[in-house]
């Protein structure tokens, strides 16, 4: 009968086991997309572009009208504006530059290898 026990708990247990790691392998998250990773990723530099853009807008509305009611030159008014146009270029061009580096990191996490890197001048 002791070995009958024995065999019935070694079954019980073999049973219990399977279901257990078919439970994890059923419960376990998906491979994460990498195209998803790029993109949660990206979202703070996404939102801080828009930020920069809206604060661009906002200004250089504020200096229009301030210029039209103090009677400032137009020629100071375009300045101001070229001004928040450079440094609104500067953050494109930062967050842009992130954004290739991260994807080379990326590339080169996954072995394949780095793409090409593209010069900002030649690139449209």
């Amino acid at each position: 009968m002791a070995r009958q026990d024995t065999n019935d708990f070694l079954a019980a247990f073999g049973i219990g086991a399977v279901l257990g790691i078919g439970a994890a392998l059923l419960l376990r998250p998906d491979k994460p997309n990498p195209r998803k990773q790029l993109q949660k990723r990206l979202k703070p530099h996404v939102r801080k572009l828009g930020k920069s853009a809206s604060r661009t807008r906002k200004a250089a509305r504020m200096a229009a009208r301030t210029s039209v009611a103090s009677g400032t030159s137009t020629d100071e008014v375009i300045d101001a504006g070229r001004e928040l146009l450079a440094e609104f270029r500067g953050e494109v061009t930062r967050i842009l530059d992130e954004a290739r580096a991260e994807l080379r990191e990326l590339a080169q996490e996954q072995g394949r290898g780095a793409p090409p890197a593209v010069d900002a001048e030649t690139d449209g």
